[in-house]
């Protein structure tokens, strides 16, 4: 039999799963990469030493009999659209694991929140005594897990895998919001939604935001989770009662908020989410309250960093898009008590009514990185302070800050401007509030 020419575009972390996954199965195959880095050329060459690396060209593209997609390369590449143009069949990696996978999946996708509540729903089940991986956009590559012995695939999907998930087969999934993000790479807010949704096309059971159940109509809801009560099993919501905030499943209070580690609004949505999720594929319930309760959430995601001077310092450096940036500042404001740091490299969104929207919550704004300027002109109603690097705006926060207040680094941007990625600037923001305690 014929081997087949096998093409891996794009030489990131989903490429070099992709070159394991070939290798296991005695493939041969060719890495095209227009700019690959050094550490992920040595990488592939301890995954096979004869391994190739060339331009992404159409002509390598038209001449391969499978050709798998790095989320990372857009499809609007001109060889990636030419070869789809002419037939060639393009595999991403979660399509891919989809139709290999022998354990149920759960999909887990939206614009903010995916990798805090696939990590919860992971916790969740395993701490039941269940087999469970969690992969995709958290960090580890699915293919890294399809061999694995387990009872559930937790998967955290990005829109970029959606694009060649379409007919991805869940047990159980979720968008758990949507908010305008990667401009950069669709044409219209709606294409990004439309591609987030496509999670929905073909799952078993829909766990669904009830403050999007107008677009999608609630015969798809299985579960349903948002502000407010509403009453049936299947319906998890927020009930506060003088003051205080209460997690509920139909009309049932479960837990108070000031039992949970990790904090804000947004969290609690998450929570709620992860619950859901558990409840629908029958976990305990007790048991995922005490799971939720010793969850500590995940690095750069609303992070408390710690106290200074009684000043608390929040490290929310994965919030690259506007949308988080508000979920984080309205999550944690106590009244006018926030200092902001914010900015870097915009993703093709508008910077547009933040100022309105989250004016009533802020004490101060400090503004870093290449679109500074954007923001500075959204954010002139509060005297924002311009500031050439995060330690700059670190210690301009310091200096204003008094006990009580919050400094939180929200973004609300990516980082490639000034650092290498979010996780990189959430590092930084984390030294110099050391240095600060010291």
């Amino acid at each position: 039999m014929a081997r087949k020419n096998n093409v891996i575009v794009g030489l990131g972390e989903t490429g070099l799963s992709y070159a394991r996954f070939l290798v296991a199965r005695n493939e041969d195959f060719v890495v095209v990469d227009d700019n690959p880095g050094e550490g992920n050329v040595m990488a592939l060459r301890e995954i096979n030493p004869g391994a190739s690396v060339e331009e992404i060209t159409a002509g390598c593209l038209l001449r391969a009999d499978q050709i798998f997609i790095s989320p990372g390369v857009p499809l609007g590449h001109e060889a990636v659209s030419m070869a789809r143009a002419s037939g060639k069949d393009l595999y991403g990696d979660i399509q891919l694991f989809g139709e290999l996978a022998a354990a149920p999946i759960i999909g887990i996708t939206g614009t903010n929140g995916k990798s805090t509540v696939s990590r919860l729903v992971f916790e969740m089940i395993r701490d039941q005594g269940n087999k469970v991986s969690v992969a995709g956009n958290i960090g580890t590559p699915c293919l890294d897990v399809l061999a694995e012995d387990v009872d559930f695939h937790v998967l955290e999907i990005s829109s970029y895998q959606l694009e060649l998930a379409t007919e991805l087969k869940t047990e159980v999934s979720v968008v758990l919001n949507l908010a305008p993000d990667h401009m950069d790479r669709y044409e219209t807010e709606q294409d990004y939604y439309q591609t987030k949704l496509g999670l929905y096309n073909n799952t078993t059971k829909a766990v669904i935001n009830r403050s999007m159940s107008g677009e999608l109509g609630d015969e798809l809801a299985a579960a349903t989770f948002g502000t407010g009560v509403v009453p049936g099993n299947n319906n998890f919501g927020v009930s506060v009662q003088g003051k205080e905030t209460w997690v509920t499943q139909g009309n049932t209070m479960l837990l108070s908020a000031d039992e949970l580690q990790i904090t804000g609004t947004h969290n609690l949505q998450n929570v709620l989410a992860g619950l859901a999720i558990g409840w629908l594929i029958g976990l305990d319930m007790g048991a995922m309250l005490d799971t939720a309760r010793r969850f500590k959430g995940l690095p750069h995601r609303s992070e408390i960093v710690g106290k200074v001077d009684g000043v608390t310092y929040i490290n929310d450096s994965k919030a690259t898009n506007p949308g988080a940036l508000v979920a984080a500042v309205q999550g944690q404001a106590r009244d006018r008590n926030i200092h902001l740091i914010a900015g870097g490299q915009s993703k093709g969104l508008g910077f547009e009514g933040l100022s309105e929207e989250l004016g009533s919550y802020l004490k101060g704004v400090y503004l870093i990185g290449k679109n500074y300027a954007a923001l500075q002109s959204e954010f002139s109603a509060q005297d924002p302070i311009a500031c050439d690097v995060l330690a700059q705006a670190v210690s301009a926060a310091a200096a204003r800050a008094i006990e009580g207040d919050i400094v939180l680094l929200s973004p609300g941007c990516a980082s490639h401007d000034q650092f290498q990625n979010y996780i990189e600037r959430g590092n930084s923001f984390k030294s110099l509030v050391r240095r600060l305690k010291s």
